[in-house]
């Protein structure tokens, strides 16, 4: 029986179905993108736990996480991303003295999706941070319209370690 009532009531569920399989990979992606992000960006000077190198590069745990949970320092974040960090930085007692290049192919989504996945120490906990969006990452961008690296430095919250 072609085209029967059973058939054209199990449509609606069938198309409800997909909607909910396309819907779940995006949400349990945002975790793996940031990882990517990270692994393919990040890792490479700041260690693949975020752990830092000791008098090269500084870790990345508690700066994020502090960060994070106040609108000074989710700006800051944002743009030492976007446009890269030049000057001293005190991080756990170690003074850092170094350039971190712009990470200037990044997307405002790669950008949040690092930062949240930093946040929540490396996808294994729930930030205590409201997630990073997007929009927001735009949003920041726009506050800031001195895209330099000493201009990024000056945003640095005088918390968190420093």
């Amino acid at each position: 029986m072609r085209g029967g009532p059973l058939q054209s009531r199990a449509l609606p569920v069938w198309i409800a179905a997909l909607a909910l399989i396309r819907v779940a990979p995006c949400q349990a992606d945002s975790g793996a993108a940031g990882a990517s992000v990270f692994a393919n960006h990040c890792a490479v000077c700041h260690g693949p736990q975020a752990a830092g190198i000791p008098g090269s590069f500084p870790s990345l745990h508690e700066q994020v996480v502090a960060f994070a949970k106040a609108p000074p320092g989710r700006d800051y974040l944002a743009m030492v991303v976007t446009t890269g960090l030049v000057g001293d930085l005190l991080v756990g007692g170690i003074t850092y003295r170094g350039v971190m290049p712009a990470q200037s192919g990044l997307s405002e989504s790669d950008v949040a999706a690092v930062l949240n996945y930093l946040a929540s120490s490396l996808g294994r906990n729930k930030s205590a941070a409201a997630p990073f969006t997007a929009k927001e990452v735009t949003e920041i961008r726009a506050r800031h319209p001195d895209k330099t690296p000493m201009a990024t430095h000056v945003l640095r919250p005088a918390a968190a370690g420093s």
